[in-house]
Protein backbone atom coordinates (compact mmCIF):
# COMPACT_ATOMS: atom_id res chain seq x y z
CA UNK A 1 0.00 0.00 0.00
CA UNK A 2 1.21 3.58 -0.74
CA UNK A 3 0.46 6.03 1.40
CA UNK A 4 1.90 9.80 1.06
CA UNK A 5 2.32 11.83 4.80
CA UNK A 6 4.44 14.56 5.28
CA UNK A 7 6.30 13.77 8.23
CA UNK A 8 6.86 17.66 8.80
CA UNK A 9 3.09 17.78 8.97
CA UNK A 10 2.04 15.13 11.24
CA UNK A 11 3.67 14.70 14.74
CA UNK A 12 5.43 11.29 15.22
CA UNK A 13 2.05 10.08 17.54
CA UNK A 14 -0.55 10.96 14.91
CA UNK A 15 2.00 9.43 12.07
CA UNK A 16 1.65 6.10 13.86
CA UNK A 17 -1.83 6.28 14.28
CA UNK A 18 -2.58 6.66 10.52
CA UNK A 19 -0.35 4.18 9.73
CA UNK A 20 -1.62 1.66 12.51
CA UNK A 21 -5.56 1.71 10.70
CA UNK A 22 -4.22 2.43 7.55
CA UNK A 23 -1.85 0.47 6.77
CA UNK A 24 -2.10 -2.11 10.22
CA UNK A 25 2.01 -2.27 9.81
CA UNK A 26 2.11 -3.91 6.10
CA UNK A 27 3.08 -2.15 3.22
CA UNK A 28 3.73 -4.18 0.16
CA UNK A 29 6.86 -3.29 -1.98
CA UNK A 30 5.37 -5.14 -4.90
CA UNK A 31 2.75 -1.89 -4.65
CA UNK A 32 5.25 0.88 -3.53
CA UNK A 33 4.54 4.39 -5.75
CA UNK A 34 7.43 6.32 -7.03
CA UNK A 35 8.29 8.89 -4.55
CA UNK A 36 7.07 11.78 -6.91
CA UNK A 37 3.76 10.36 -6.82
CA UNK A 38 1.64 11.98 -4.29
CA UNK A 39 -1.80 12.37 -3.11
CA UNK A 40 -2.61 15.57 -4.90
CA UNK A 41 -1.75 13.94 -8.26
CA UNK A 42 -3.52 10.18 -7.53
CA UNK A 43 -6.51 11.21 -6.53
CA UNK A 44 -7.22 12.72 -9.99
CA UNK A 45 -6.23 9.21 -11.66
CA UNK A 46 -8.23 6.14 -12.05
CA UNK A 47 -6.95 2.87 -10.39
CA UNK A 48 -5.39 0.13 -12.70
CA UNK A 49 -7.15 -2.62 -13.14
CA UNK A 50 -5.01 -5.49 -12.08
CA UNK A 51 -5.49 -9.85 -11.23
CA UNK A 52 -3.49 -8.78 -7.83
CA UNK A 53 -6.53 -6.74 -6.60
CA UNK A 54 -8.42 -9.21 -4.85
CA UNK A 55 -5.21 -10.33 -3.01
CA UNK A 56 -4.30 -6.87 -1.87
CA UNK A 57 -4.57 -4.93 1.24
CA UNK A 58 -8.63 -4.35 1.82
CA UNK A 59 -9.64 -1.60 4.07
CA UNK A 60 -13.61 -1.89 4.25
CA UNK A 61 -16.31 -4.76 2.56
CA UNK A 62 -20.08 -3.72 3.33
CA UNK A 63 -23.39 -5.42 1.69
CA UNK A 64 -24.86 -3.63 -1.04
CA UNK A 65 -28.84 -5.56 -1.53
CA UNK A 66 -27.46 -9.32 -2.43
CA UNK A 67 -24.00 -8.15 -3.29
CA UNK A 68 -20.90 -7.23 -1.66
CA UNK A 69 -18.90 -4.19 -2.14
CA UNK A 70 -14.96 -3.80 -0.54
CA UNK A 71 -12.52 -1.36 -1.21
CA UNK A 72 -8.78 -0.70 -0.22
CA UNK A 73 -5.45 0.25 -1.20
CA UNK A 74 -4.49 1.91 -4.63
CA UNK A 75 -8.56 3.03 -5.13
CA UNK A 76 -9.26 -0.70 -5.57
CA UNK A 77 -12.86 -1.44 -6.18
CA UNK A 78 -14.57 -5.10 -5.83
CA UNK A 79 -17.87 -6.45 -5.80
CA UNK A 80 -19.25 -9.76 -5.31
CA UNK A 81 -22.61 -11.52 -6.53
CA UNK A 82 -21.77 -14.88 -4.87
CA UNK A 83 -21.58 -14.25 -1.38
CA UNK A 84 -17.52 -13.46 -1.17
CA UNK A 85 -16.75 -16.60 -2.98
CA UNK A 86 -15.33 -14.89 -6.15
CA UNK A 87 -14.85 -10.53 -6.87
CA UNK A 88 -14.58 -8.73 -9.77
CA UNK A 89 -12.70 -5.48 -9.87
CA UNK A 90 -14.84 -2.14 -10.34
CA UNK A 91 -13.33 0.80 -11.75
CA UNK A 92 -12.66 3.63 -9.85
CA UNK A 93 -11.82 7.20 -10.52
CA UNK A 94 -9.29 7.23 -8.29
CA UNK A 95 -6.01 5.97 -7.36
CA UNK A 96 -5.73 6.73 -3.69
CA UNK A 97 -6.27 4.52 -0.78
CA UNK A 98 -9.81 3.49 -0.17
CA UNK A 99 -10.80 3.24 3.73
CA UNK A 100 -14.35 2.49 4.06
CA UNK A 101 -17.72 1.94 2.52
CA UNK A 102 -21.26 1.98 3.17
CA UNK A 103 -24.73 1.39 1.45
CA UNK A 104 -27.49 3.44 2.88
CA UNK A 105 -29.34 1.01 0.12
CA UNK A 106 -28.82 -1.64 -1.89
CA UNK A 107 -28.23 0.79 -4.68
CA UNK A 108 -26.93 3.96 -2.97
CA UNK A 109 -23.41 3.54 -1.73
CA UNK A 110 -20.59 5.55 -0.65
CA UNK A 111 -16.76 5.30 0.07
CA UNK A 112 -14.24 7.60 1.45
CA UNK A 113 -10.80 7.68 1.33
CA UNK A 114 -6.89 9.71 1.51
CA UNK A 115 -7.33 12.91 -0.01
CA UNK A 116 -10.21 13.95 1.12
CA UNK A 117 -12.43 12.04 -1.41
CA UNK A 118 -15.85 11.11 -1.45
CA UNK A 119 -17.01 8.29 -4.03
CA UNK A 120 -20.80 7.81 -4.74
CA UNK A 121 -22.67 4.78 -6.30
CA UNK A 122 -26.20 4.88 -7.36
CA UNK A 123 -26.30 1.49 -9.09
CA UNK A 124 -25.54 -0.60 -6.06
CA UNK A 125 -21.27 -0.42 -6.34
CA UNK A 126 -21.05 -1.22 -10.26
CA UNK A 127 -20.19 2.39 -11.53
CA UNK A 128 -18.92 5.11 -8.87
CA UNK A 129 -18.26 8.81 -8.97
CA UNK A 130 -15.84 11.87 -7.39
CA UNK A 131 -18.17 13.93 -5.21
CA UNK A 132 -15.63 15.72 -3.59
CA UNK A 133 -11.46 16.01 -2.46
CA UNK A 134 -9.34 17.26 -0.27
CA UNK A 135 -8.99 20.45 -2.31
CA UNK A 136 -12.62 21.21 -2.29
CA UNK A 137 -13.02 20.02 1.04
CA UNK A 138 -10.44 22.46 2.44
CA UNK A 139 -11.78 25.55 0.86
CA UNK A 140 -15.28 24.47 2.46
CA UNK A 141 -13.72 24.22 5.67
CA UNK A 142 -12.24 27.78 5.64
CA UNK A 143 -15.52 29.57 3.82
CA UNK A 144 -17.16 27.48 7.34
CA UNK A 145 -15.13 29.05 9.50
CA UNK A 146 -14.53 32.44 8.09
CA UNK A 147 -18.25 32.56 8.16
CA UNK A 148 -18.56 31.58 11.88
CA UNK A 149 -15.74 34.13 12.20
CA UNK A 150 -17.54 36.84 10.39
CA UNK A 151 -20.48 36.31 12.74
CA UNK A 152 -18.63 36.36 16.19
CA UNK A 153 -15.20 37.07 16.52
CA UNK A 154 -13.35 35.25 19.35
CA UNK A 155 -10.24 33.79 19.73
CA UNK A 156 -12.04 30.26 18.71
CA UNK A 157 -13.07 31.09 15.97
CA UNK A 158 -10.16 32.75 14.55
CA UNK A 159 -8.11 29.81 14.97
CA UNK A 160 -10.38 27.61 13.24
CA UNK A 161 -9.64 30.29 10.26
CA UNK A 162 -6.15 29.75 10.73
CA UNK A 163 -6.54 25.46 10.82
CA UNK A 164 -8.37 25.79 7.77
CA UNK A 165 -5.95 28.01 5.68
CA UNK A 166 -2.89 25.37 7.15
CA UNK A 167 -5.40 22.49 5.52
CA UNK A 168 -5.39 24.69 2.53
CA UNK A 169 -2.21 25.14 2.08
CA UNK A 170 -1.27 21.04 2.76
CA UNK A 171 -3.00 20.72 0.04
CA UNK A 172 -5.36 17.38 -0.70
CA UNK A 173 -3.35 14.67 1.80
CA UNK A 174 -5.51 14.21 4.68
CA UNK A 175 -7.90 10.98 4.66
CA UNK A 176 -11.10 10.62 5.39
CA UNK A 177 -11.64 7.33 7.60
CA UNK A 178 -15.52 6.62 8.52
CA UNK A 179 -18.61 7.42 6.76
CA UNK A 180 -22.53 6.93 7.84
CA UNK A 181 -25.40 7.74 5.84
CA UNK A 182 -28.85 8.09 7.61
CA UNK A 183 -30.59 7.10 4.70
CA UNK A 184 -29.94 7.89 0.91
CA UNK A 185 -29.66 12.11 1.73
CA UNK A 186 -28.50 12.86 5.41
CA UNK A 187 -24.54 11.19 5.81
CA UNK A 188 -21.69 12.29 7.85
CA UNK A 189 -18.18 11.76 6.70
CA UNK A 190 -15.20 12.01 9.52
CA UNK A 191 -11.72 11.79 9.30
CA UNK A 192 -7.71 12.76 10.12
CA UNK A 193 -7.56 16.20 11.84
CA UNK A 194 -10.56 16.59 13.04
CA UNK A 195 -12.43 16.96 9.66
CA UNK A 196 -15.92 16.42 9.73
CA UNK A 197 -18.81 16.96 6.65
CA UNK A 198 -22.02 16.62 6.33
CA UNK A 199 -24.57 16.18 3.40
CA UNK A 200 -28.43 16.48 3.16
CA UNK A 201 -28.62 15.72 -0.55
CA UNK A 202 -27.03 12.84 -1.08
CA UNK A 203 -23.27 13.96 -1.49
CA UNK A 204 -24.52 16.65 -3.87
CA UNK A 205 -23.70 18.97 -1.61
CA UNK A 206 -21.32 19.19 1.57
CA UNK A 207 -20.96 21.54 4.36
CA UNK A 208 -18.25 21.19 7.08
CA UNK A 209 -19.06 20.49 10.39
CA UNK A 210 -16.17 20.57 12.57
CA UNK A 211 -17.28 23.16 14.39
CA UNK A 212 -19.94 21.38 16.03
CA UNK A 213 -17.20 19.29 17.79
CA UNK A 214 -16.18 19.25 21.29
CA UNK A 215 -12.45 18.35 19.93
CA UNK A 216 -10.37 21.55 20.37
CA UNK A 217 -7.25 19.17 19.48
CA UNK A 218 -8.38 18.13 16.47
CA UNK A 219 -8.00 14.74 17.01
CA UNK A 220 -8.39 12.07 14.36
CA UNK A 221 -11.63 10.89 14.42
CA UNK A 222 -12.67 7.16 13.00
CA UNK A 223 -16.26 5.74 13.80
CA UNK A 224 -19.68 6.83 13.56
CA UNK A 225 -22.74 5.19 15.06
CA UNK A 226 -26.25 6.09 15.25
CA UNK A 227 -27.80 4.60 18.50
CA UNK A 228 -31.27 5.00 18.76
CA UNK A 229 -30.92 8.92 16.96
CA UNK A 230 -28.32 9.43 19.55
CA UNK A 231 -24.67 9.95 17.75
CA UNK A 232 -21.68 8.91 18.34
CA UNK A 233 -18.13 9.46 17.48
CA UNK A 234 -15.00 7.60 17.72
CA UNK A 235 -11.57 9.21 18.08
CA UNK A 236 -8.09 8.87 19.36
CA UNK A 237 -6.60 9.28 22.97
CA UNK A 238 -9.86 7.96 24.01
CA UNK A 239 -12.39 10.93 23.05
CA UNK A 240 -16.09 9.88 22.42
CA UNK A 241 -18.02 12.45 21.07
CA UNK A 242 -21.92 12.47 21.53
CA UNK A 243 -25.19 14.12 19.92
CA UNK A 244 -28.27 14.34 21.44
CA UNK A 245 -29.70 16.87 18.39
CA UNK A 246 -29.31 14.53 15.44
CA UNK A 247 -25.68 16.09 14.85
CA UNK A 248 -26.05 19.80 15.78
CA UNK A 249 -23.83 19.83 18.33
CA UNK A 250 -21.01 16.83 19.56
CA UNK A 251 -19.91 16.93 23.22
CA UNK A 252 -17.22 14.40 25.03
CA UNK A 253 -18.65 11.56 27.34
CA UNK A 254 -16.44 10.21 29.88
CA UNK A 255 -14.99 7.26 29.32
CA UNK A 256 -12.33 5.00 30.71
CA UNK A 257 -10.20 4.86 27.66
CA UNK A 258 -6.93 6.81 27.42
CA UNK A 259 -6.19 4.79 23.91
CA UNK A 260 -7.41 5.29 20.49
CA UNK A 261 -11.07 4.19 19.91
CA UNK A 262 -10.94 2.66 16.44
CA UNK A 263 -14.85 1.69 16.35
CA UNK A 264 -18.27 1.27 17.92
CA UNK A 265 -21.39 -0.96 17.75
CA UNK A 266 -24.81 -1.30 19.04
CA UNK A 267 -25.73 -4.57 20.29
CA UNK A 268 -28.77 -6.14 19.55
CA UNK A 269 -30.18 -4.32 23.26
CA UNK A 270 -29.40 -0.74 21.99
CA UNK A 271 -26.39 -0.78 24.67
CA UNK A 272 -23.43 0.56 23.11
CA UNK A 273 -19.38 -0.96 22.79
CA UNK A 274 -16.50 1.05 22.05
CA UNK A 275 -13.38 -0.82 20.80
CA UNK A 276 -9.97 0.13 19.54
CA UNK A 277 -6.09 0.50 20.75
CA UNK A 278 -4.61 -2.56 22.71
CA UNK A 279 -7.82 -4.42 22.38
CA UNK A 280 -9.56 -2.22 25.04
CA UNK A 281 -13.51 -3.37 24.79
CA UNK A 282 -15.99 -0.60 26.61
CA UNK A 283 -19.66 -1.42 27.38
CA UNK A 284 -22.48 1.14 28.00
CA UNK A 285 -26.14 0.37 29.15
CA UNK A 286 -27.36 3.96 29.38
CA UNK A 287 -25.75 5.96 26.13
CA UNK A 288 -22.19 6.57 27.62
CA UNK A 289 -23.16 7.69 30.47
CA UNK A 290 -21.20 4.92 32.67
CA UNK A 291 -19.43 2.25 31.32
CA UNK A 292 -17.70 -1.05 32.81
CA UNK A 293 -15.18 -2.96 30.85
CA UNK A 294 -14.77 -5.62 29.16
CA UNK A 295 -12.52 -8.36 29.64
CA UNK A 296 -9.94 -9.09 27.02
CA UNK A 297 -6.99 -10.69 27.67
CA UNK A 298 -4.77 -10.55 24.34
CA UNK A 299 -3.51 -6.27 24.09
CA UNK A 300 -4.38 -6.35 20.59
CA UNK A 301 -5.27 -3.20 18.97
CA UNK A 302 -9.10 -4.44 17.99
CA UNK A 303 -9.54 -2.39 14.24
CA UNK A 304 -13.57 -3.24 13.27
CA UNK A 305 -17.02 -5.04 13.96
CA UNK A 306 -20.50 -6.48 13.40
CA UNK A 307 -23.39 -7.59 14.42
CA UNK A 308 -24.62 -10.68 12.96
CA UNK A 309 -28.05 -11.17 12.34
CA UNK A 310 -28.62 -13.59 15.17
CA UNK A 311 -27.69 -11.04 17.27
CA UNK A 312 -24.09 -12.42 18.32
CA UNK A 313 -21.17 -9.85 18.09
CA UNK A 314 -18.05 -9.94 16.09
CA UNK A 315 -14.42 -8.03 16.71
CA UNK A 316 -11.75 -8.35 14.76
CA UNK A 317 -7.91 -7.82 15.59
CA UNK A 318 -4.97 -6.61 13.42
CA UNK A 319 -3.64 -10.19 14.11
CA UNK A 320 -6.09 -12.37 12.50
CA UNK A 321 -8.32 -13.32 15.28
CA UNK A 322 -12.45 -13.00 15.56
CA UNK A 323 -14.04 -11.99 19.17
CA UNK A 324 -17.46 -13.54 19.41
CA UNK A 325 -19.78 -12.61 21.78
CA UNK A 326 -23.14 -14.70 22.72
CA UNK A 327 -24.55 -12.63 25.28
CA UNK A 328 -24.91 -8.32 24.23
CA UNK A 329 -21.21 -7.98 24.59
CA UNK A 330 -20.76 -8.31 28.50
CA UNK A 331 -17.99 -11.26 27.22
CA UNK A 332 -16.00 -12.14 24.53
CA UNK A 333 -14.14 -15.55 23.26
CA UNK A 334 -11.69 -15.91 20.81
CA UNK A 335 -12.50 -18.10 17.55
CA UNK A 336 -9.23 -18.50 15.97
CA UNK A 337 -9.46 -18.31 12.42
CA UNK A 338 -6.47 -19.47 10.76
CA UNK A 339 -5.02 -16.24 9.79
CA UNK A 340 -2.12 -14.27 10.71
CA UNK A 341 -2.71 -11.51 9.07
CA UNK A 342 -4.29 -8.36 9.70
CA UNK A 343 -8.18 -8.03 9.55
CA UNK A 344 -9.77 -4.65 8.82
CA UNK A 345 -13.53 -5.12 8.65
CA UNK A 346 -16.10 -7.42 8.01
CA UNK A 347 -19.80 -8.30 6.25
CA UNK A 348 -22.15 -10.73 6.98
CA UNK A 349 -23.40 -12.41 3.39
CA UNK A 350 -26.75 -12.98 1.87
CA UNK A 351 -25.94 -16.70 2.74
CA UNK A 352 -24.62 -15.96 6.13
CA UNK A 353 -20.82 -16.53 5.77
CA UNK A 354 -18.97 -13.61 7.48
CA UNK A 355 -16.70 -11.61 4.84
CA UNK A 356 -13.36 -10.21 6.16
CA UNK A 357 -11.08 -7.67 4.77
CA UNK A 358 -7.40 -7.23 5.35
CA UNK A 359 -4.00 -7.32 4.70
CA UNK A 360 -4.01 -10.19 2.38
CA UNK A 361 -7.04 -9.33 0.20
CA UNK A 362 -10.34 -10.59 1.33
CA UNK A 363 -11.67 -14.03 3.04
CA UNK A 364 -14.84 -16.17 4.33
CA UNK A 365 -15.88 -18.63 6.83
CA UNK A 366 -18.79 -19.63 8.43
CA UNK A 367 -19.86 -19.03 12.45
CA UNK A 368 -22.12 -21.77 13.43
CA UNK A 369 -22.96 -22.64 17.70
CA UNK A 370 -20.81 -25.77 17.71
CA UNK A 371 -17.65 -24.44 15.36
CA UNK A 372 -15.88 -21.90 13.68
CA UNK A 373 -14.60 -22.55 10.35
CA UNK A 374 -11.38 -21.51 9.07
CA UNK A 375 -11.84 -18.71 6.09
CA UNK A 376 -10.62 -19.09 3.00
CA UNK A 377 -8.25 -16.83 1.37
CA UNK A 378 -9.63 -15.29 -2.47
Amino acid sequence: MYMHVSIRKIPARRFTLLVLLLGLGVLPITWAQPETVTDAELYKRPALQSELAPRSLMLSVARAGTNLVAVGERGFILRSQDNGQSWKQIPSPVSVTLTQVTFATPTQGWAVGHAGVILHSKDGGLTWVSQLDGTQAAQLALDAASQTLTEHTSDDNQQRVDEARRLQEDGPDKPFLAVHFFDEKHGLVVGAYGLAFETLDGGQHWQSISERLDNPSALHLYGILDLQGTLFIAAEQGLLLRSTDRGQHFRSVEIPANGTLFGLLASPRNHLLAFGLRGKIYRSEDQGDSWQTVANNQPVTLTAGLVLRDGSLLLVDETGRVLSSQDDGRTFTVSPQGQTTALTGLAQAGDGRIVVSGARGLSQFFISDSQRSSPREQ
